[in-house]
């Protein structure tokens, strides 16, 4: 039987409307609730980590740490993964607190100049750009290639860049073997850079040649920060002469100059920091 007119009360064909965007809304208060436990739940660990979970000594301003913990929780959350990337975010468990550490440090010493190595679809960048963004002097120039990862480099990579704000002109992606590229592009550097970030090639001889050819690039002060040194985690480039293959690389330096360096635990497969005082 049909109603008769006014059998059906207050109905509006805005009430879909209005239950979608209470949806949304809702939808978008847990999410912002979520990241705000995350950060808490993240940030209850790192206190304790950052005494406990260090090899040597900091040899950073502690500062750097402060501006960590207080840091947003995912400093790029619209990231772009590798394409058809199944990662968790696109940069998979490295991030978001390798990414915090970054934009963090990047954030505290306000470098000039940064150059990394193995930079990929732009993980750590993307948080150097944050960190730099708003010092129009500050310049940032990534080395990588796409052999392992076709299409991300430097294109995916490029547009998370962009996405931070920060101007083309300010950043530099060199396409190309860091092993034949970095000997002639340290010389046109020499002790010009503030920061150098080693994340490439992880066989000993690559980590090396990374290591040794970046290095002349760094002015006294700087830093050199050299991710993948946990020698609790096996490899693939690992050998019977070289078991900790990025490990040993890292350590060679700091033995022949005797830098002062620490090494982070607390970030997923251990980033080593070296201060360069010459």
């Amino acid at each position: 039987m049909i109603p008769p007119h006014g059998g059906i009360k207050n109905f509006s064909p805005f009430d879909g409307r209005i239950q979608v965007g209470c949806n949304v809304v809702w939808s978008g208060f847990f999410y912002l609730i979520l990241k705000m436990l995350n950060k808490l739940f993240e940030n209850a660990s790192l206190r304790k980590k950052i005494h406990t979970d260090v090899d040597g000594k900091y040899c950073f301003d502690r500062e750097v740490l402060d501006i960590f913990l207080n840091s947003p929780y995912d400093i790029a959350p619209g990231f772009i993964g590798p394409p058809g990337s199944k990662l968790r975010g696109g940069r998979g468990k490295d991030h978001p607190r390798y990414g915090r550490f970054i934009y963090a440090f990047g954030k505290h010493y306000k470098p000039q100049q940064i150059v990394e190595v193995g930079t990929f679809a732009g993980g750590t960048a993307v948080c150097w750009a944050e960190a730099i963004k708003d010092d129009p002097g500050s310049q940032l120039i990534c080395i990588d290639n796409d052999t392992y990862s076709k299409g991300t480099y430097p294109e995916i990579t490029s547009r998370n860049i962009d996405n931070t704000g920060l101007s083309r002109v300010r950043y530099a992606l060199m396409n190309g073997d860091s092993k034949e590229m970095l000997p002639n592009f340290a010389k046109r550097l020499e002790n010009m850079v503030d920061i150098y970030l080693v994340d490439g090639d992880h066989t000993y001889e690559g980590a090396k040649a990374d290591i040794n050819n970046g290095f002349p690039m760094l002015r006294s002060g700087g830093f050199m920060l050299v991710h993948d040194l946990d020698r609790d985690r096996v490899m693939d480039e690992a050998t019977e002469d070289h078991p900790f293959p990025v490990y040993e690389a890292f350590m060679e330096l700091i033995n022949e100059h005797r830098f002062d360096y620490c090494i982070l635990k607390y970030i997923r497969k251990h980033l080593g920091i070296i201060k360069i005082e010459l």
